[in-house]
């Protein structure tokens, strides 16, 4: 019954030990004396850090922006094809283009499947990840692309 007692008496001296170190500890951390972070640090370095590193990221998105959400851009067909990616939006301003992928014509309210001729004067959205316009005319383009020489 002794050791008992005795073992009960040393779980409960090492409990108290161990909360009053707790609450000594949460105690003392952070103070106005003893910061975790400098107010100094955070004022004079990371601010303007974080400040430079938005601006440039801003910047580097408005710059990629350009085309994509710009106005139309004229591309002529007659020397080269134009790779598309989804999304990107074109009117054919004369018949005789063929694109290889799915487009979405808005004008009619139809979908032009690969390997059909473009109608001039029609608004079609690329719905493929990406497809490859050819042929003769000109046509009008917002959004991302590439020209290659055919």
């Amino acid at each position: 019954m002794k050791r008992k007692g005795l073992i009960i008496a040393a779980v409960l001296v090492l409990l108290l030990g161990c909360a009053g170190v707790g609450a000594w500890a949460a105690g003392n951390y952070g103070t106005q004396a003893d910061p975790l972070v400098a107010m100094s640090y955070l004022e004079e370095v990371l601010q303007p850090k974080l400040e430079r590193e938005f601006d440039s990221a801003l910047e580097d998105a408005v710059e990629g922006v350009g085309a994509q959400a710009g106005a139309f851009e004229s591309i002529s067909l007659s020397a080269s094809s134009v790779s598309l990616s989804g999304g990107t939006e074109l009117v054919c301003l004369t018949s005789g283009a063929v694109c290889t992928g799915t487009l979405i014509d808005a004008t009619a309210g139809g979908v032009l499947n690969a390997g059909g001729s473009l109608a001039a004067n029609h608004l079609y959205i690329v719905s493929d990840a990406s497809a490859v316009l050819s042929g003769e005319g000109e046509v009008l383009i917002r959004g991302a692309y590439s020209t290659s020489e055919a």
